[in-house]
């Protein structure tokens, strides 16, 4: 049972005394004016309020500030106002009388309606700016309980002068998330505040209690399209324990059995892999062994749904694999992949010199390597690289000659189009009659000179696709990319949004550099899980989606501004001929967080 307006008259949690302590060591934070220096854990103050300060600081929130920014065109979430309307109805009886309001937030947190219990805080709450599309990000307003709650995912509590901005250090602040209970995602938030002399303990049981009830509204209010895939997944659940998820572009949802093989670094996994099955024709069912971790592999069969207003749907079912997934540790994954080691298998049967051709980066090499290991006995394997500048011709040459004579083994030639020109005539005649498994790799590039006396000696050319056309093998490359670095578990993992993030970007690179950014993420994350914050400003700020050109050009603007004005937003917005509320709300969508502002830029804001 909810508690009632009798709950925000006990005793304080804190106190005055507590109050003026974390009063001192703020502002000891504040003059320091550097993000580095933290206070020390015996200072008092709960570490998630220190860390919340760091972030406040390392966004440029003003702590002198008593305005809320507002999105005066934000709409509301219609989805999530019809259902907390019972409940903020109820909520206004059970303050009434009391000094207590309440916030209902959009998942931005931007104010979509309050209610207050005396009617007196109604003209001092629209005075400072508490109207429908405020913000209270905590990288807009610091410290408070809407934003924090955010940062920290789950119900948090701000009392008094935890508050980063003096103005709302008289008050306590407690928000909880409110989240979709079929997809999980963040909808929106539910915020109690009183006076801080009026902070009780009840106060977090009781916004998160109002959370839930907003949530189970939302349960009975469920989308048709979410109720059909809810509703498939159920069969499949009632006619056998196989394991089985539904998922659109909006939607996933998994019964207790996918629920046990998947983390949270699957989901994108299987999102992507279903694109491609619903991306042909509307009927045809798709089945692929997928690897979801380097211990761990199913077989996924796919049925593409047709869905309201045409959107594409699948229901997948999982069955666990006790093997591996292949005997060359290469998961087919994107269609691309599959046909790829499906003509690598074929090659391998008949033992035909075989030529990769692909972009730098798009593990030809690595391929090449496999190919020789997918043979059942296989022989020595011989890599020479034609690149290489440091052995003597003759000599090369000689290994060349003895490696492609054995007829057992496997000779792959690398960067066969950086073969010196001294060295073309005799290794073309080599090259036309190879007793070995021959594997060579080219990367094209538009400068490269045509060299058909090479080229020709491969009945076989295979076309390795750049990464930016497989997006689906992304995460499954990303597991592989971690298990080398740390192979020992439990080893870190990649969230859903940072794999959507790595999946939406162009890769000029290819794995190459997917490589480089997930072992530089690693480092940005300590070893933990990776997440959207970790990555390269360039690949955070899509979250999941290629941006179009403009979407692009108008991020790169942001950012150079941002740069320009040394991190001061309200300058870049200047820059930029734009409003304050304007640029924090594009930054917000383009995931950009401004690096600290330098203490001239902090002077000016003050």
């Amino acid at each position: 049972m909810s508690p009632g307006p009798a709950s925000f008259a006990v005793a304080p949690m804190h106190g005055p005394d507590a109050w003026r302590r974390t009063l001192e060591v703020r502002e000891h934070f504040l003059a320091a004016a550097d993000p580095d220096w933290l206070p020390p854990r015996s200072c008092g103050v709960r570490r998630e309020i220190v860390l919340s300060w760091r972030r406040s600081l390392l966004s440029g929130v003003d702590a002198a500030a008593t305005d809320l920014p507002r999105d005066e065109g934000a709409v509301p979430p219609g989805r999530l106002v019809r259902a907390a309307q019972p409940v903020f109805d109820r909520l206004a009886d059970q303050i009434a009388g009391t000094q207590a309001w309440a916030f209902l937030a959009d998942r931005e947190c931007r104010l979509v309606r309050y209610v207050a219990g005396d009617p007196a805080l109604v003209p001092l709450l629209e005075a400072r700016g508490a109207f429908p599309g405020a913000r209270f990000g905590e990288d807009v307003v610091g410290t408070n309980g809407l934003g924090t709650a955010v940062e920290q995912g789950r119900p948090f509590i701000v009392a008094g002068s935890e508050h980063f901005r003096a103005y709302e250090s008289e008050a306590t602040t407690a928000g909880a998330l409110v989240r979709d209970p079929v997809t999980r995602r963040l909808v929106g938030l539910v915020n109690i505040n009183c006076r801080y002399e009026l902070t009780n303990g009840l106060l977090l049981p009781f916004v998160t209690e109002l959370a839930r009830s907003v949530e189970e509204r939302l349960l009975i209010q469920r989308p048709v399209a979410e109720q059909a895939l809810l509703d498939e997944v159920m069969r499949v659940s009632e006619r056998s324990a196989q394991a089985a998820v539904a998922l659109s572009e909006e939607i996933f949802i998994a019964n207790a059995a996918a629920l046990a093989l998947l983390d949270g670094a699957d989901y994108e996994l299987l999102r992507q892999w279903a694109r491609e099955s619903w991306a042909g024709e509307l009927e045809r069912e798709r089945t692929a062994r997928l690897r979801l971790g380097p211990d761990r592999a199913v077989t996924a069969r796919c049925r593409p749904l047709s869905g309201p207003a045409g959107r594409r749907a699948a229901v997948v079912i999982l069955t666990p694999c006790a093997a591996a997934v292949t005997a060359a540790g290469l998961a087919p994954r994107s269609p691309s992949a599959e046909r790829l080691l499906a003509r690598l298998d074929q090659v391998s049967a008949r033992r035909l010199p075989v030529l990769l051709r692909g972009e730098r980066g798009t593990g030809k090499a690595t391929l090449a390597r496999r190919l020789h290991a997918r043979e059942p006995d296989a022989g020595p394997l011989t890599v020479l690289d034609a690149a290489d500048r440091t052995q003597p011709q003759r000599e090369w040459i000689a290994q060349l000659r003895v490696a492609l004579a054995d007829s057992a083994g496997t000779v792959v030639l690398l960067h066969l189009d950086a073969l010196d020109e001294a060295l073309m005539e005799p290794a073309a005649r080599l090259l036309a009659s190879p007793r070995a498994q021959l594997v060579a790799t080219l990367t094209e590039r538009p400068e490269l000179t045509e060299r058909p006396e090479l080229t020709d000696q491969f009945p076989v050319v295979l076309d390795v696709p750049p990464l930016r056309e497989r997006a689906g093998d992304i995460p499954a490359l990303v597991t592989e990319i971690i298990a080398e670095l740390h192979p020992q578990p439990p080893r870190p993992r990649c969230t859903p949004e940072a794999l959507a993030a790595l999946g939406s970007a162009e890769w000029p690179g290819n794995i190459r550099r997917l490589r480089q950014v997930v072992t530089t993420a690693l480092v940005h994350s300590l070893s933990g899980d990776i997440t959207v914050d970790d990555l390269p400003e360039g690949l955070a700020g899509g979250r999941g989606r290629r941006l179009t050109g403009l979407e692009w050009h108008e991020r790169q603007a942001l950012i150079t501004a941002l740069r320009n004005a040394a991190g001061d937003r309200e300058a870049a917005a200047r820059e930029l001929g734009i409003s304050r509320a304007t640029i924090y709300r594009k930054l917000k969508r383009h995931g950009i967080r401004p690096p600290a502002a330098q203490p001239e830029a902090r002077r000016r804001q003050r």
